[in-house]
């Protein structure tokens, strides 16, 4: 077992859980170089976003990696962080979807939202965030509403994230984090994140899993979302309309 039983209690109130050190100082610089290579744009058929900041066009988000990155693959498919998500599934879990997230300064905020209403075919998801960079308030660390995971989904608007008027009256809780730090949360816990007002970027990975007793998934995801999001005139990343940076074409 991975997880303490503090750990799992917290899991099950909140909904979301951060483990502080969960990468070694030589796991991180891996993961560091692994980073660099895909934000250099070397991965064959990865889908990349970018978006208009005061510095310029930076990358905004990049998708369906890991098959250029045997590492990456290995790290995300086997040992201790899906030992860790399965523990919280009470099952084996596999991997949904990855990507990672850049937001360089003046990098844009995502609002208020669940995670479900953008993932089909699988009503319940995990996601794993690992930090490769510190974040905080100031860079757009991400901030959750406690306790509500349980709750289904909550007001959704017509871009599929929670009402205005709704995420106004929740009380938000910011979770910083340092390089080497997971934070994991069901797709069905409210959270957004603020832009980055620093001088600096902050780059995370994010991991979504399933139960695998639903099925493996992650292929046709990313097929459908080709579809459905690729489209110059869409202005989203993703299948629901969170994200709020100038999106742009390159």
């Amino acid at each position: 077992m991975l997880l303490t039983k503090n750990q799992s209690l917290d899991w099950s109130k909140d909904g979301f859980l951060r483990i502080e050190s969960f990468f070694n100082v030589e796991e991180i610089k891996n993961l560091l170089d692994s980073v660099e290579a895909i934000e250099s744009c070397g991965t064959v058929d990865a889908i990349h976003h970018y978006e208009k900041t005061h510095d310029g066009i930076k990358p905004s988000r990049t998708e369906n990696f890991i098959h250029d990155h045997e590492g990456l693959q290995k790290l995300f498919t086997t040992g201790k962080i899906l030992d860790a998500v399965s523990e919280l599934f009470g099952e084996k879990a596999v991997l949904y979807k990855e990507k990672l997230n850049y937001k360089y300064p003046g990098g844009g905020a995502y609002i208020a939202h669940q995670d479900a209403p953008a993932y089909d075919y699988v009503k319940y998801h995990i996601t794993c965030l690992v930090a490769v960079d510190q974040a905080n308030e100031r860079n757009g660390c991400l901030q959750f509403a406690s306790g509500l995971h349980e709750k289904g989904l909550i007001g959704l608007d017509s871009n599929g994230c929670i009402q205005e008027s709704i995420a106004q009256k929740l009380e938000w809780k910011p979770v910083p984090l340092d390089p080497g730090d997971i934070l994991l949360f069901s797709s069905y816990t409210p959270h957004k994140s603020d832009g980055n007002k620093t001088t600096d970027r902050r780059r995370i990975v994010y991991l979504t899993y399933n139960a695998l007793s639903a099925g493996d998934f992650r292929q046709q995801y990313y097929a459908t979302k080709i579809d459905a999001i690729q489209s110059k005139s869409t202005g989203k990343i993703s299948k629901i309309g969170h994200f709020q940076g100038k999106t742009v074409n390159r």
